[in-house]
């Protein structure tokens, strides 16, 4: 800060080695349980021979979360800079948000979603009574197997899942629901980065799996997590406490290394949007719904404005699908009109 009001900003290796400490996870640093020489400022300004001497790739954290890293410090700069001296903002957001791993860019691999055969198999994977299990804590095996349900039976995004409390649940003519709020600086929340809910309150019908399973989780086994009553929180860690994004990345990782494909939050989001879609078409089809409601049903329960971009992507997507099945039996009129 003091730098900063003396319009002195950080030079390019002082940069370099941030990016180098974005790497590593906080435990590291915490311990101090390290004997090596974990950063130093080189002198020289030329940046490959800055990466190589201070790169280290021991203890590092998921490319997710040194990208989010980055865009914070990028962001927190650029905003310390302009309050404190707005006439002499320089690039250095630009300089960090340059330095951020490349995440996919592969449209197909991004808006990937799962096909029964590979869901059966996730479902089979994350069942507390399967015996080649990938955790040991009972507590574990539970909580794990309703993230995966929660996010496939409801399509939420994964701050939404880390956000829902306890006193979220309700009841009403014989049918549960679970609010997802808005929340954002939510004082109870003591996680160091807060997950955040991008999307629009609403209330979601549970149906009576799901029910069961959320609460067989929550009279059975998160009371089992220790000092599990300090927190309102519906997902918490083996500590008691909210569970974080970085954790909740890694139980993703170990499941894509027990079913030998790539699992993701979001691709349960994906997934449950095709499920939407094959639906829609059956009502459009049977003449009990209408485009224009089924797409505005769905923005309503993914927490999108009506109309929005990814309203629209998904909408895209099928147009997408039905555009490859009539080219297909254009060719296949061709090869009966040639016989």
């Amino acid at each position: 800060e003091e730098r900063f009001k003396n319009k002195e900003s950080l030079k390019m290796n002082e940069i370099e080695a941030i990016v180098n400490l974005a790497n590593f996870k906080r435990d590291y640093f915490l311990s101090g349980k390290s004997s090596k020489k974990i950063l130093s400022f080189p002198k020289k300004l030329k940046k490959e021979s800055i990466r190589a001497n201070i790169v280290i790739r021991d203890d590092c954290v998921s490319k997710e979360l040194i990208y989010r890293r980055l865009t914070n410090f990028a962001e927190y700069l650029e905003w310390l800079e302009i309050y404190l001296y707005p006439s002499n903002v320089s690039n250095i957001a630009k300089k960090f948000k340059a330095r951020r791993p490349n995440l996919s860019t592969d449209e197909s691999d991004e808006y990937k979603s799962f096909d029964q055969e590979q869901i059966n198999i996730i479902l089979q994977t994350v069942n507390p009574s399967n015996q080649q299990s990938i955790w040991q804590s009972e507590y574990v095996k539970y909580r794990n197997e309703l993230i995966v349900y929660i996010l496939l039976y409801l399509g939420c995004r994964k701050g939404e899942l880390l956000n829902i409390k306890l006193t979220d649940f309700t009841s009403k003519n014989g049918i549960s629901y679970v609010t997802i709020k808005r929340n954002h600086d939510d004082q109870s929340d003591i996680r160091l980065y807060q997950p955040l809910v991008k999307t629009r309150s609403r209330s979601l019908a549970l149906n009576l799996n799901l029910k069961k399973k959320i609460d067989e989780y929550i009279l059975k086994y998160r009371s089992t997590a220790l000092n599990d009553e300090l927190s309102d929180f519906l997902i918490l860690s083996n500590q008691g406490k909210p569970l974080s994004i970085n954790a909740l990345d890694k139980i993703f990782t170990q499941i894509s290394k027990a079913v030998l494909f790539r699992v993701h939050a979001h691709a349960f989001r994906h997934t449950w949007n095709d499920k939407y879609t094959e639906k829609s078409s059956v009502l459009i089809s049977s003449g009990n719904a209408t485009e224009a409601k089924l797409e505005n049903d769905r923005a309503y329960l993914m927490g999108w404005i009506p109309g929005s971009q990814s309203a629209r992507k998904y909408s895209k997507r099928a147009e997408d699908r039905r555009a490859i099945e009539v080219g297909l039996e254009i060719q296949k009129k061709f090869e009966e009109d040639n016989e």
